[in-house]
């Protein structure tokens, strides 16, 4: 089992528990790996060159489409254990788009659905299983109106079966 597979399925999950939430922003949370994608860029015209530019040539600020968003991140390498499975850890940063406390609440909501959802999980058919305790909360520092927190989660999967060698040790 490798992260990737962990957390791949994680991503599928999030997606399918989270697919009916409307917050602040009125649609479900992005689910990304690793980080977030480059923003789209809206069209716009490029002036010829014997055009005048105009005086504000700055492009129109736009919603930022990637928020809300979790992005899953695989954070510290896998330790073997003698009991026969390995840890994963894998972290959650959540973000969501509001002003003032909506915003600080829509991130709040997001991350205690999560950890809930997580905690009612019966893992029957996944790769790992989920370790307690999950510990989350806010970055100390906020940039309203976008709004973050994270959550550390612990997964314990099966380990490696060493194999034994036909011609050797």
């Amino acid at each position: 089992m490798t992260p990737v597979i962990l957390m791949e399925k994680l991503q599928e999950y999030l997606q399918d528990v989270t697919k009916d939430m409307a917050l602040g922003s009125g649609v479900p949370p992005n689910i990304y790996l690793v980080d977030l994608p480059a923003r789209a860029t809206p069209e716009y015209e490029v002036p010829l060159e014997t055009d005048i530019l105009p005086a504000d040539t700055t492009i129109e600020d736009e919603k930022d489409e990637r928020w809300p968003f979790i992005v899953i991140i695989f954070s510290d390498p896998a330790e073997d254990n003698e009991e026969g499975f390995r840890t994963m850890n894998m972290d959650l940063i959540f973000g969501c788009e509001g002003s003032g406390s909506d915003g600080y609440m829509d991130v709040l909501h997001l991350m205690e659905f999560v950890r809930a959802s997580f905690l009612r999980e019966t893992y029957d058919g996944w790769p790992a299983r989920l370790n307690r305790p999950l510990s989350y909360g806010f970055y100390e520092e906020q940039a309203d109106p976008y709004w973050t927190g994270y959550m550390s989660t612990n997964w314990e999967m099966p380990s490696m079966v060493q194999e034994v060698w036909k011609n050797g040790f």
